[in-house]
């Protein structure tokens, strides 16, 4: 009989212990006071994911949607060619025009960063892509197992 008496007072501690709310009720501090603070529940939340924060950059190979231009390339090339401004060098000597190639990193909220000239034609035509590039909106970042992601992406502009 006293077995039974245990067994049910060990599970009645048990289930008791699994309550995910735990009650706290505030004592008024002197007798002055005539109302009372109402019981507040506080409810035990889940525990975040531990995954660290992905700071990773990725290369366009390692994204399942690229990041992109609001309104998509033709969008950019209509901003880039309304935008930039040929220098004045270039605009004498047509012979000097060519391509103007930048890596830019687009970050999880669309912004750039970290805008690179990997080769230009020389008179200032890397430093005006940059100028334009930086005036550009933020574009829709890639996308990685559905989540934005950081990505570098080349960007190629011939000068005509």
């Amino acid at each position: 009989m006293i077995r039974n008496f245990l067994v049910a007072t060990n599970f009645l501690l048990l289930f008791s212990c699994q309550n995910n709310n735990v009650s706290v009720v505030a004592e008024p501090t002197t007798k002055n006071i005539e109302k009372t603070v109402p019981q507040k529940t506080i409810k035990s939340e889940k525990p975040h994911d531990n995954k660290p924060e992905d700071t990773k950059v990725y290369n366009a190979s390692e994204v399942e949607a690229l990041p992109k231009f609001p309104g998509g390339i033709e969008k950019l090339h209509v901003f880039l060619k309304k935008n930039y401004v040929i220098p004045e060098e270039l605009t004498e000597d047509e012979a000097s025009r060519g391509g103007v190639f930048v890596n830019i990193k687009i970050e999880k909220d669309g912004s750039l960063s970290e805008i690179k000239i990997l080769r230009d034609i020389g008179y200032g035509s890397g430093e005006e892509l940059e100028r334009v590039l930086k005036l550009s909106p933020n574009w829709i970042p890639a996308l990685k197992d559905g989540n934005p992601v950081r990505c570098l992406y080349s960007i190629p502009y011939y000068v005509q």
